[in-house]
């Protein structure tokens, strides 16, 4: 395997970790919508501030969001939105599957 499709498959890998958790899907998915200061995102998930200033320091670290600071506020917004079509594609595919299994 070439070298640069192992530094794609790895930066793939830690994408998938920094997505792989459900207060982090539910944040990205209103991010979609607009962009939010960490103590709106925070009450509106009702999540604790630290919890998801941490939560959106990760998925900011893997390239999914861009921050702004305004004075002592900071705002995300996302810079990947490919990534909800992704999820929702995966989760009506796997759905789809499992009921064929099941009927």
């Amino acid at each position: 395997m070439k070298e640069s499709d192992k530094n794609r498959l790895a930066m793939t890998a830690e994408l998938f970790k920094a997505i792989g958790h459900p207060d982090r899907l539910a944040m990205l998915e209103r991010l979609s919508e607009r962009p939010w200061c960490v103590c709106d995102l925070a009450a509106s998930l009702r999540l604790n501030k630290s919890v998801a200033s941490k939560h959106l320091s990760l998925l900011h670290d893997v390239g999914l969001l861009e921050l702004e600071k305004k004075g002592t506020q900071v705002i995300y917004s996302l810079v990947v939105p490919c990534v909800i079509e992704m999820g929702k594609c995966s989760y009506l595919g796997v759905l789809a599957e499992k009921k064929k299994r099941l009927g």
